[in-house]
């Protein structure tokens, strides 16, 4: 890209030439990613944020260089290029077929105009605290970062657009509440390798090899699972769906895995916990934040940070119990005696408080259906235990199977009391941790042999 940025920007060319560019470079990008050819270019340019890789894409930068030079062209402050650039634009104008880039600038400048007065934003951040949002008088740079902006807004509108209309690659604009998949520079190189990434990016299009898949390129005659004989493999079926790979405890192995991993950092968490002072549980969250509070002038010391409350941090004496298949547990009979096995429990005599936790490995289209599972499976364990006494509360963690976490597991990590910086990370390290078991159940959809039940995958942060 950096060597064809100064001829996109000095000569003329047509955006043709560059679309034929753009076609050899997408199909040798599709090789390198392990991307499926007829796989929807999208997944290779879209945002991160939207499940793509956040790549380049040729026509979109020639036209972000056209338009460059339109702007510097268009705010020369020689009249004579002015009056050039003016005669141009009223020339290219007229054009229906071809694009320009002047053309281009005429119809994306009253959308930047329109988004520098009407600035808005949903987040959390205080009004001013970004800077150039609510510029008034914008300098000509900040006037062409802005254009370059709105110009790549309307790219990746258009690759959005494109895959909702996607009946089987397009499922993925439904998971509204799931966190994507880690695809930044670094875990592509170090992370899981690139076999399990090009399994993640083909599962979130249901582009994997999968008998159904097969059928329908037609490769094969059948697309019936080797397994339990169904009808139609696809791969939800391999991953979540297999009477035959639950029986045979595919599923609970990488459910076991992934409750592995959490063990490890609740374990780091109540050490922790238990050797803080414990906040009083009639002193409110406002108030505690309010004795770290930091007047003008006064400057924050090292040891002077922010609390970070949350159920953990009223007690001091946590105790953690872990439920797995290979080691069952049994509810601590001095809270309520039940049969039930919730997969944490976490609770504080002192306190007389006890958390319950609920790890689910659901695909990502069923991550709203299982919370609401689980909410339903244990209300009456949670109405029990509050009237013996005691205050409960149940947290669900639903870890989708092609990799990608629900926003409600973050949440849960966050109000247990781990740091949003520390939630994040961890649930980065459960979506590499899922990949690679639903990677392994892939691989074995059609082998009846299976003997790693005792082999959990264990990540590392």
């Amino acid at each position: 890209m950096s060597r064809l940025s100064w001829s996109f920007l000095v000569h003329d060319l047509s955006l043709s030439f560059a679309s034929e560019l753009e076609d050899i470079a997408t199909r040798r990008l599709k090789i390198w990613s392990g991307l499926y050819r007829s796989a929807d270019i999208g997944t290779l340019y879209r945002r991160r944020e939207h499940l793509g890789l956040q790549l380049t894409q040729l026509s979109s930068h020639f036209q972000h260089m056209q338009i460059v030079k339109a702007c510097l062209l268009s705010t020369s402050q020689d009249p004579l290029i002015q009056e050039i650039f003016v005669l141009k634009q009223q020339r290219v104008s007229a054009f229906t077929q071809r694009w320009s880039g002047p053309k281009a600038l005429s119809l994306v400048a009253p959308v930047v105009e329109h988004n520098l007065r009407f600035a808005g934003q949903s987040d959390r951040a205080g009004l001013g605290s970004k800077r150039g949002m609510y510029s008034a008088n914008p300098s000509i740079k900040e006037l062409r970062a802005k254009t370059g902006e709105v110009l790549g807004q309307l790219q990746e509108e258009k690759h959005l657009n494109h895959a909702s209309c996607l009946v089987q690659q397009g499922a993925w604009t439904h998971w509204d509440n799931v966190r994507p998949f880690d695809l930044s520079w670094q875990n592509l190189i170090y992370g899981p390798g690139p076999r399990v990434i090009a399994f993640v990016l083909n599962a979130q299009i249901n582009s994997v090899k999968t008998p159904a898949m097969l059928k329908l390129w037609g490769y094969t005659s059948t697309s019936d699972c080797s397994l339990c004989t169904h009808k139609k493999c696809t791969l939800h079926h391999i991953l979540v769906n297999c009477p035959f790979a639950l029986d045979q405890g595919r599923y609970t192995w990488r459910h076991d895995s992934v409750l592995a991993n959490i063990e490890a950092e609740l374990q780091k968490l109540v050490a922790e916990m238990n050797k803080r002072k414990p906040v009083s549980a009639t002193e409110t969250v406002r108030q505690a934040f309010r004795r770290c509070f930091v007047r003008k002038g006064d400057k924050l010391h090292a040891g002077k940070q922010q609390p970070k409350l949350g159920l953990l941090s009223f007690a001091n004496d946590w105790s953690l119990l872990i439920d797995y298949d290979h080691k069952q547990t049994t509810f601590p009979p001095n809270i309520y005696p039940t049969n039930q096995r919730p997969d944490g429990v976490l609770w504080s005599r002192s306190t007389r408080r006890v958390v319950l936790l609920e790890l689910t490995c659901c695909a990502e289209e069923g991550v709203a259906a299982a919370q609401l599972r689980k909410e339903v499976r244990y209300l009456e364990l949670v109405e029990s235990i509050n009237s013996r006494g005691w205050k409960a509360d149940l947290l669900t963690l639903e870890v989708g199977a092609r990799g990608l976490i629900a926003n409600g597991t973050f949440r849960s990590f966050v109000k247990l009391g781990f740091p949003p910086r520390h939630a994040t990370t961890l649930c980065r390290l459960l979506s590499t941790v899922v990949a690679r078991c639903s990677y392994a159940i892939y691989l074995a959809h059609n082998s009846q042999i299976w003997s790693h039940n005792s082999d959990l995958v264990i990540g590392s942060l």
